[in-house]
């Protein structure tokens, strides 16, 4: 076999091997990031003057962020969410 043509089959192989299998489901979101989603979002990047913006939140510690969450202003707002969720949340956020 030619050096072309042993290039191309490891192009065509390298290829088929990147391609994603069918029926496959993506990936779910990590779940800090599907909690944010469901629960966050729409005021902290809705431009909400009262809340933080999702850069802004993204520059604190995730302790503070536990903290807003569980005893400080966010703590009616994440009411049912569990201390892994919170800190899912806050990991996700200032990806620490």
């Amino acid at each position: 076999m030619s050096a072309k043509w042993a290039g191309a089959a490891g192009l065509m192989a390298l290829g088929v091997l990147a391609a994603p299998a069918f029926g496959q489901a993506p990936a779910a979101p990590p779940r800090g990031a599907a909690i944010y989603a469901e629960r966050c979002k729409d005021c902290h990047e809705a431009g909400d003057e009262r809340a933080l913006t999702r850069e802004q939140l993204a520059a604190k510690t995730p302790a503070e962020i536990v903290a807003a969450l569980t005893t400080g202003p966010m703590a009616a707002a994440a009411e049912g969410l569990t201390a892994d969720d919170k800190q899912a949340v806050a990991a996700w956020l200032t990806a620490r």
